[in-house]
């Protein structure tokens, strides 16, 4: 009995002291991902709010992964002209905190605070600036003008805020005497650090976080005024606000603020008190969104960002967290990919050459961004683009052949690399690239089919259905989408194309506005590209609330509004990802949407439609072939011909043959030169390296030819060793004359642009036009 006892304390005492020694900090090792976990969940408690979303939230949502939707944005619009004081009709709310909230809100979904509805919220908050109502009035009129630059009168009273802000800190203490000297100490610490280029700023700073370690931290890791226990006790809002505030000066909240062992760090502090847990457990909807934007902040500072989240336009602030911040989402989606067990290896390895092209794509963007706003959407762009890779399962056992629709002249073949808004995100194709399954072409009718390209975003044009399986019953149907207006109809991602068991053409999409997902009937009558893609050159405002034009094509910088039935010129569509943007002949870019805008005038073009020519004549048949190339994918195109065309699951290239498809080959040995009888169009083609060009000139291409096919070319004749990887969408160059893409994860490797703009989608798919100039450039 004694022996039972002795080793019953003996394991009561290791326990102890394993945890005192290591499982403290073994608890608190996982503090990043902790951190990330919870951001995840106050995102997802603050969207389910819905129609609620309010300009904090807004805010909160903009700073997560997947930034925010164009609903959530109109929701807390809606309710940032309603509660906002003086924009719905009143004067400056108490303090100023009406005000700064909504210029946070309003400048996080890109509006300009200088002119909300025909009102100038700066011009109010200034107004107040210049006779602050209160002391709480000073850090937050400073803040909320400290978010952008709104003109020499808001300069003028951010300089004297920030001076008089400063003239209040207790020279002994080195703190702010606010009625709660933790709060106000915090949002003073938060302001200043929104104005650190402003004479004598960085001095206050640096004191105040010194004093906020000796007098308010605490050892269990929050904040606390022990001369006034009123108002100073610690509590989860006061722990949260100073957490923000010291990560906004460039503290590592991470880790404890003195070197003592029995102190935590203030993040995990914030974390202990599961401030993001729902409301449904005790929290309120403001805490869990300064805990949210606290969190955020927190991790932001700790990637290397600098100053406030709430500095949209401080020059380069955001670049080095976001770029962080991006490079750690590629690596969770390459991870998703390598554990998808149903994946082939060869799908694998698109998809992860994929990735590592879209991330060199997005931080070479993010490198180039001057402004955090810039930054912060370019990342959200990048990780969206993560989102939309898939990769290829294995093909079923037996071969599935649709049966023959008999009533057109069209012919359908799988090329997504046709359609000329396939982005860098179209990565994955509806069959292994190393299945031997045939590939059947079913032949339809009446008038031409435009099928939507894999991962495109389309409308529906009349009344469609959604399902929960390919199975049309009733009892799987889940949604009826009426027919509506143009400006009104329905948006969907097209996820993948497919033939069902009661042999429709069938997509898989994803509803744009509440992201259920299903299955629908595809071809031209039920839907259209919601992007315009052809070359417009003039174009009439149709949405009846009117558009911005923007100086970045990410969509911001708003430099103005233009009213509906207003006619804008324009030089050129720009890819963005799955969505298109026009820039005009100003220079600023709008929106492609044809939900928002109508084509008045479009250029007569055959650019943008490869050529084909029939390889044999058979009517009202479908032509199933097994692939000779066990390298070939499977893709989508839409041929016109009135005869229509057996194709194969194989992509070969062929010379004097427009109609050819070249696969890309780890070396090219058949280039697309030009026929006699085709159309052919120049391209100019640089490739620089270290600094210096390796070749440049000029050669001719088929017309319809992408930018793979013009490299190919233009590095056979010039000698150039060139290695590559995957077709098509998922077309990667791996190395040019000894230059070599680094391991799967870094930064090495290849970049293309096209007339000095990135296309955002692989040059498999990018269609040339007659005079573009295309620049290869090797990063290290």
């Amino acid at each position: 009995m004694k022996r039972k006892q002795f080793l019953y304390w003996l394991s009561i005492v290791l326990g102890i002291f394993l945890i005192f020694f290591s499982g403290g900090n073994s608890s608190r090792a996982d503090t990043a991902s902790d951190v990330n976990s919870a951001i995840s969940t106050g995102l997802t408690e603050i969207a389910q709010q819905g129609s609620q979303i309010d300009a904090w939230d807004a805010t909160c949502l903009v700073f997560g992964d997947n930034g925010i939707t164009d609903l959530q944005a109109q929701y807390a619009y809606k309710s940032i002209l309603k509660n906002n004081d003086f924009l719905s009709g009143g004067s400056q709310g108490l303090n100023g905190i009406s005000d700064v909230s909504a210029v946070n809100g309003l400048v996080a979904i890109g509006k300009d605070p200088t002119n909300v509805n025909g009102k100038n919220l700066v011009a109010d908050i200034v107004k107040d600036a210049n006779n602050p109502a209160s002391d709480y009035s000073i850090v937050n009129d400073l803040q909320a003008l400290s978010t952008g630059s709104y003109g020499q009168a808001s300069e003028t009273a951010r300089t004297s805020l920030t001076k008089r802000l400063i003239g209040m800190q207790d020279q002994t203490t080195g703190l702010w005497n606010g009625f709660d000297k933790v709060d106000y100490t915090g949002r003073a610490i938060l302001a200043l650090s929104m104005n650190t280029n402003q004479p004598g700023a960085a001095d206050a700073l640096n004191t105040a976080v010194k004093a906020v370690s000796n007098h308010l931290y605490q050892e269990n890791g929050g904040f606390a005024d022990s001369s006034n226990t009123m108002f100073g006790a610690e509590n989860a809002y006061n722990d949260v606000t100073m957490t923000n505030a010291l990560a906004s000066a460039g503290v590592n909240v991470y880790v404890p603020l003195k070197e003592k062992t029995d102190y935590v760090a203030p993040v995990q502090r914030a974390l202990d008190q599961h401030p993001v847990s729902p409301v449904s457990a005790g929290n309120s909807a403001m805490l869990i969104q300064q805990a949210t934007w606290t969190f955020e902040q927190a991790r932001f500072t700790r990637n290397g960002g600098k100053g406030s989240i709430f500095a949209f336009n401080q020059a380069d602030a955001a670049k080095p967290g976001e770029i962080v911040s991006i490079k750690a989402a590629a690596i969770t989606k390459k991870q998703s990919i390598i554990n998808d067990p149903q994946a082939t290896a060869a799908a694998k390895s698109d998809a992860l050459n994929l990735v590592d092209q879209i991330l060199a794509t997005y931080v070479s963007k993010l490198s180039a961004d001057s402004t955090s706003s810039a930054a912060i959407a370019d990342r959200a762009a990048g990780v969206t683009a993560f989102n939309h890779v898939t990769v290829s399962h294995a093909a079923p056992a037996t071969p599935v052949t649709p049966p023959t629709v008999t009533n057109n002249n069209v012919t359908v073949v799988n090329n997504p690399a046709s359609s000329s808004s396939a982005s860098s995100s179209s990565s994955a194709t509806s069959t292994s690239s190393s299945s031997s399954v045939p590939i059947s072409t079913p032949t339809v009718s009446g008038k031409p089919v435009k099928k939507a390209s894999h991962r495109s975003i389309v409308y529906a044009l009349t009344t469609v259905k959604l399902y929960r399986s390919s199975n049309f019953t009733k009892s799987n149907l889940t949604k009826t989408y009426k027919k509506r207006a143009r400006i009104n109809r329905p948006m969907f991602l097209v996820i993948s194309q497919q033939t069902n068991k009661q042999g429709h053409a069938i997509y898989r999409v994803k509803d744009m506005n509440s992201g259920k997902t299903g299955y629908t009937l595809s071809g031209s009558k039920y839907f259209a590209h919601a992007y315009y893609s052809a070359k417009v050159t003039r174009i009439k405002v149709i949405n009846p609330k009117g558009i911005n034009e923007y100086g970045k094509v990410n969509l911001t910088s708003k430099k103005r509004h233009v009213k509906k039935n207003a006619s804008l010129s324009v030089r050129k569509v720009v890819n963005y990802g799955l969505s298109n943007r026009m820039q005009l002949t100003n220079g600023r870019y709008i929106t492609a949407n044809k939900k928002l805008i109508l084509a008045t005038k479009i250029k007569k073009s055959s650019q943008n439609t490869r050529p084909s020519t029939p390889t044999a004549t058979t009517t009202g048949t479908s032509t199933s072939t097994p692939p000779t190339n066990s390298g070939s994918t499977a893709t989508t195109t839409t041929t016109t011909s009135s005869k229509p065309t057996a194709t194969t699951g194989t992509t070969t290239t062929t010379n004097n043959s427009p109609s050819a498809t070249p696969t890309l080959p780890m070396a090219p040995t058949n280039p697309v030169t030009p026929s006699n009888d085709a159309k052919t169009i120049t391209t100019t083609i640089s490739i620089h390296a270290d600094g210096a060009t390796i070749a440049n000139g000029s050669i001719k291409v088929n017309s319809g030819a992408s930018a793979f096919d013009a490299l190919q070319e233009f590095t056979q004749q010039k000698r150039l060793p060139l290695t590559c990887k995957g077709s098509g969408a998922t077309a990667y160059v791996t190395g040019i004359n000894g230059y070599n893409a680094g391991p799967a994860g870094t930064m090495t490797g290849w970049l293309y642009s096209v007339n000095g703009t990135e296309p955002g989608s692989s040059m498999g798919v990018y269609t040339l036009k007659d005079g573009d100039s295309i620049s290869m450039t090797y990063n290290k």
